[in-house]
């Protein structure tokens, strides 16, 4: 057997010491996968284990909900069990799968005509394993969920080996699954980043637009923007594109280009209406700069106290020092700021209360999870009196009806934003109140 790295093999010990039984999905524990593999080593003196892991991107359970990653878990094991016989034919399942985290060991003996396990036979299963997941996540899940979840397959052969013990053979094996598993999401990752540096260098990005609307008053205060990629790649969703732009190396050409094509595209703004431009904080004085020489010439309605800079939370608990003194900076040169993910990071309260933002964003998992829920009402309720002692204005994203909205009303939020009041757009979308 080749040996893992260092740091795959550190990974494959903490997985093992992980590893638990999953009552929901009536997974076996590690100790029947273990005795399962000793058996099967005693038997023919080998075993495969193919390593199944789901690497998520973008804002996943904020759209769909916090359950949707366990119904993902649900179908790949019901996936995988349905491959016994089929895909899984070439190789015989010995044990039931494992839940670990996002992950599935799958083990594999030597078929019954033969004695031992050929490597274009692994290879076969692996790579249909991998094709029959993706299939999985593209025809069977909610639209947008594949995009946001890709499974990657890595596989080991496990010999019995006198030099070492049950235990080191198990983690050698399962480190060399996982790291063929990582090589593979590596790629993937790779292939992102390059349509990604296309994509900029091309200036092949599409904003977005949402309305920020006052339903009380009648009106649209302004439009949150956002940036999605082209339509054959999962960077067409402008969460899974922001993720992957935070990832990598083209943060600063990425946000030129995005603002740019913001505010060039941000035609029919009214003289007061506001614009509201996602920014990495570390961005902030370049844009700001960008903002005061160029926004105007671009669109004569974008003054700066008509651009709202909005930074995500997280964002601010990082170099929270020099962020701090950046906002100030920016504040100082006419702009409003935002400060979205509320309700996601309780821990960053004091620092926004100190950042003194004009808007404050309630994050979409907390609007999506108020139904029936006495604890998210009482947490937004919580975020309403926060934001009137900081003086600012809360904005609740990601409302998708009628319901929500009302819920939200009856506690306090003024600001609403979501497909309840409009549909994101290319062009400012129009918002038809009732009379």
């Amino acid at each position: 057997m080749e040996r893992p790295t260092d740091e795959a093999l550190r990974k494959a010990q903490t997985t093992l010491r992980g590893l638990v039984s999953d009552g929901p999905s009536r997974l076996p524990s590690l100790n029947l996968v273990a005795d399962s593999i000793r058996l099967e080593l005693e038997k023919s003196g080998q075993v495969a284990l193919l390593y199944v892991s789901l690497a998520r991107y973008g804002r996943l359970e904020p759209v769909f909900g916090w359950r949707i990653v366990a119904e993902i878990l649900d179908a790949v094991a019901a996936n995988l069990e349905g491959m016994v016989g089929g895909t899984l034919r070439r190789l015989d399942v010995v044990s039931d799968f494992t839940l670990t985290d996002d992950a599935f060991i799958v083990l594999l003996s030597p078929p019954r005509s033969s004695a031992v396990i050929a490597d274009d036979d692994l290879a076969a299963v692996t790579r249909r394993v991998y094709e029959r997941l993706q299939s999985l996540l593209l025809n069977d899940l909610a639209p947008g969920v594949y995009d946001r979840v890709h499974p990657s397959v890595g596989s080991a052969i496990l010999a019995v080996d006198a030099e070492l013990t049950f235990e080191q053979n198990l983690q050698h094996g399962l480190a060399l699954a996982m790291q063929a598993a990582q090589e593979q999401a590596a790629i993937y990752e790779r292939d992102l980043e390059t349509t990604l540096a296309d994509c900029v260098s091309r200036g092949d990005l599409e904003p977005l637009f949402e309305p920020v609307v006052d339903p009380v008053a009648g009106e649209v205060i302004g439009y949150r923007s956002s940036v999605r990629g082209p339509f054959y790649s999962p960077l067409r969703l402008p969460d899974v594109l922001l993720d992957v732009v935070r990832r990598s190396q083209v943060l600063a050409s990425y946000g030129v280009v995005a603002r740019e094509a913001t505010v060039s595209a941000a035609a029919g703004l009214k003289p007061d209406d506001l614009l509201f431009l996602g920014c990495a904080a570390g961005e902030l004085p370049n844009a700001a700069v960008v903002a005061v020489s160029e926004f105007y010439s671009l669109n004569q309605a974008l003054v700066p106290q008509h651009v709202v800079f909005e930074i995500d939370a997280e964002d601010l608990m990082s170099s929270t020092a020099s962020t701090l003194r950046t906002l100030a900076d920016v504040r100082d040169l006419g702009f409003l700021l935002c400060v979205s993910g509320i309700g996601a990071q309780f821990t960053a309260l004091e620092l926004i209360a100190e950042a003194r933002p004009d808007y404050l964003c309630l994050d979409p998992m907390l609007v999506a999870g108020l139904a029936g829920d006495q604890t998210a009402i009482e947490v937004v309720q919580l975020l309403v009196r926060f934001a009137g002692r900081t003086g600012a204005q809360l904005i609740a994203t990601g409302v998708r009806d009628q319901e929500q909205h009302q819920v939200l009303a009856r506690n306090g939020v003024e600001l609403f934003c979501g497909e309840a009041f409009a549909r994101a757009d290319t062009r400012l979308p129009q918002v038809t109140f009732p009379e």
